[in-house]
């Protein structure tokens, strides 16, 4: 991932409620899926192997974060166990199809996840972040942004 995918999903997450975070988290695991799918493709193993590492570390904080007060849950507690598996075990059997089909799996429960959270108009998780306005300044070939100064961030003493 380079610097400017890591700013946007850093950005992603910081403007985030509850509902936005967990697609954020679905779309981090399909980028390294898709990342150690490009990798196998060019037979690059150990790149193959740390992106579905990274994959599962992802699909791992989907189900750390499921709410056993709802039955749904119990469900997507047994497909996140059933993906994560097929993810571990794509490196050792070095089996493309494997992540190939995690990833049309987790594609899916991402839109249903985009829709509720399309109707979550709750406040973002963060609070006291700063703001960024795209659109100011313009470099040589690109558009730079700007970032707003909040004089109550952090720790005071």
């Amino acid at each position: 991932m380079d610097k400017e995918q890591i700013q946007e999903y850093t950005l992603r997450i910081t403007r985030a409620n509850k509902s936005e975070l967990v697609v954020v988290v679905y779309d981090l695991a399909i980028y390294y899926l898709e990342a150690a799918l490009k990798a196998y493709d060019s037979k690059d193993y150990e790149l193959f192997s740390a992106n579905a590492r990274y994959a599962n570390k992802c699909v791992g904080d989907l189900l750390g974060a499921l709410d056993y007060d709802y039955e749904l849950s119990f469900s997507l507690m047994r497909i996140y166990a059933f993906v994560s598996k097929q993810i571990s075990l794509a490196p050792i059997k070095k089996d493309r199809e494997l992540l190939d089909s995690s990833r049309r799996m987790l594609e899916k429960l991402r839109k249903s996840f985009e829709e509720v959270a399309k109707a979550d108009d709750t406040a973002p998780l963060m609070s006291n972040t700063q703001e960024v306005y795209a659109g100011f300044t313009y470099g040589k070939g690109s558009l730079n942004e700007n970032i707003g100064g909040v004089s109550n961030r952090g720790f005071t003493v």
